[in-house]
């Protein structure tokens, strides 16, 4: 079955980002100028408000691929639930379908075959191979 490999994006501690972040806290400290001693010794170390921002998106990266393997498995399990002969169909016309090898498009796909909003029998696209973004593959017949 066609899909698309999640990317991974590890978070990068960038000087931009540090800059941003002083300016950030010289801004709150200005906005008040007669409590900028007490804004001041609350405003985290950039060190530490940088590993918390690390820590939150590896946990934001995690959930996100886990609720994608959720995905997959719920379509995988909604296409083998279906008779043999109507699987392989639906399989070969998710190869073929120009949509990306994603699992909310998958999802999208079955939902509109149970809807009745698309039948195998006349498809609103033409079946050809594809790559995982739903690209015709040159010179596949």
């Amino acid at each position: 079955m066609r899909f698309l490999r999640s990317p991974r994006h590890p978070f990068t501690d960038t000087a931009r980002k540090r800059a941003a972040l002083a300016r950030r806290q010289k801004a709150d400290r200005e906005a008040l100028p007669l409590f900028a001693a007490e804004i001041a010794a609350r405003q985290k170390s950039p060190d530490d408000l940088m590993q918390a921002r690390a820590n939150a998106w590896a946990a934001h990266e995690a959930r996100s691929r886990q609720r994608r393997a959720d995905q997959w498995r719920r379509a995988r399990r909604l296409i083998d639930a279906m008779p043999s002969r109507q699987r392989r169909r639906v399989r070969a016309a998710w190869d073929g379908a120009p949509y990306p090898g994603d699992p909310v498009y998958l999802l999208d796909f079955l939902h509109s075959l149970e809807a009745g909003r698309i039948a195998l029998d006349a498809l609103p696209f033409t079946l050809r191979r594809a790559n995982p973004r739903g690209h015709a593959i040159m010179g596949a017949g």
